[in-house]
């Protein structure tokens, strides 16, 4: 049975992607490049809307019963909708909150989906939430897809933490013979990978490549949201509400550590940079697919460790929700540490035909801090005229020995430095 669902959401989303791409150069939903991504030519922005119509052309075909089945599938198509305006013209964040908050009051109030708990985090029983169930049910729906939305950086990123994630819950469906849950795990397993094998262009050819668009990468965010919030409450739940931060480690950590670094640097937390897991991790020396292999290993670890330590070990709520604090701590520390390293190194200027050394009366007024081995220069590329200072490293031929000069007078001994410098 489930070889059915798997086959016939793989075909239908191999299907879509191969009708949507030449529709996509025709409508102009490409991908541009620009300073703040990676790829050098402008890509089909089609994999979410490609998953999409393939998860309800299976639904359709299969009639799979789903309680208020109605109310996910327009939660899912307002999402789709405000994503692809937003990968045609960038929306304000504004707007697709408003987007994210009108899901969530669909799904709390119509489709009666709640955190009403928060599991037994003080050995006093169950964190009850009360009134404030639908009110943190809305902002847990919104930070979940707004952490897939922010993890969109670097290929097969978003499809392998999604793929993780909904392989976890799969598993879990099946130990505890949850038929139906599986079923729809394994549609969207079928579509992700489908997905995955155009997006890191299995097939070989550049023309074949596509990405998820904001259409993918929030639909991603809110199915695995509600699958996890599905599986963590009521009677009947799989898990505890903490494991649902282990199994989502990577991008929650992420997306949270990377607001805080915004705001504590006076900026705004929904600010883009190149500050994020995936932005930091290459500064260390990997390149794009060993910071890809080594992110992915991360969250399946933590999901099997958090999985494991609950379902297994049976370890309490709140020993979990620490050590989880504590995961959350060292990646801040971390992360933080080796981009302020790199910013520094980015820092460092170099000397080129362009530098000229000028005298450092003419920059006392700017900088008071100026190291006895240190000479100030000029950068006079493109007009730029900043004062900076940094070691100059002077070669001394007679003596065939490198040292690095204090001489004030090498100041004004221009044209000798720059004879010996090109000699």
């Amino acid at each position: 049975m489930h070889i059915n669902f798997f086959l016939t959401a793989f075909i239908a989303t191999f299907m879509s992607i191969m009708v949507l791409n030449p529709l996509a150069f025709k409508a102009g939903l490409m991908d541009h490049p620009g300073h703040r991504k990676h790829h050098q030519d402008s890509t089909p922005l089609t994999g979410g809307l490609a998953v999409y119509v393939a998860i309800l052309i299976t639904l359709f075909i299969h009639d799979i019963s789903l309680p208020n089945k109605a109310a996910y599938i327009f939660a899912a198509t307002i999402l789709v909708c405000i994503g692809l305006v937003d990968d045609f013209k960038p929306l304000s964040f504004k707007v697709r909150m408003l987007a994210q908050i009108a899901v969530g009051l669909l799904m709390t109030q119509i489709a009666d989906i709640k955190i009403i708990d928060l599991g037994d985090l003080w050995h006093f029983g169950n964190f009850e939430l009360g009134v404030f169930a639908s009110a943190f049910t809305i902002f847990a729906l919104a930070g979940g897809i707004n952490a897939f939305n922010m993890a969109d950086g670097i290929d097969g990123l978003v499809g392998g933490l999604t793929l993780i994630a909904i392989s976890s819950v799969a598993v879990l469906a099946w130990a505890y013979d949850e038929i139906e849950l599986l079923n729809y795990c394994v549609i969207f397993i079928a579509a992700i990978i489908v997905f995955l094998l155009f997006n890191l262009r299995v097939f070989g050819q550049a023309s074949t490549k596509i990405f998820l668009g904001d259409t993918g990468s929030t639909l991603f965010g809110f199915i695995v949201s509600l699958l996890l919030i599905y599986i963590s409450q009521g009677e009947h739940r799989l898990i505890t509400p903490v494991t649902v931060l282990w199994i989502l480690a990577i991008p929650l950590i992420d997306s949270v550590s990377t607001m805080m670094r915004r705001m504590a640097n006076g900026r705004s937390p929904f600010f883009p940079d190149r500050e994020h897991f995936h932005h930091i991790l290459p500064l260390t020396g990997l390149n794009n697919h060993q910071t890809l292999l080594v992110i992915l290993a991360s969250s399946l670890a933590l999901s099997i460790i958090g999985i494991t330590a609950s379902q297994v070990l049976h370890v309490p709520d709140g020993i979990l929700l620490f050590l989880f604090m504590l995961l959350f701590a060292g990646h801040y520390v971390a992360m933080g540490k080796i981009n302020e390293r790199a910013k520094k190194e980015r820092r460092k200027p170099s000397l080129s035909s362009s530098t000229v050394m000028t005298d450092r009366r003419h920059a006392d007024r700017r900088n008071a801090d100026l190291a006895d081995n240190t000479v100030v220069i000029i950068n006079r590329r493109n007009t730029d005229r900043r004062v900076c200072n940094m070691p100059i490293i002077f070669a001394d031929k007679r003596r065939t020995e490198r040292r690095v000069s204090t001489k004030l007078e090498l100041l004004h001994n221009r044209t000798r430095f720059e004879k010996e410098e090109h000699s």
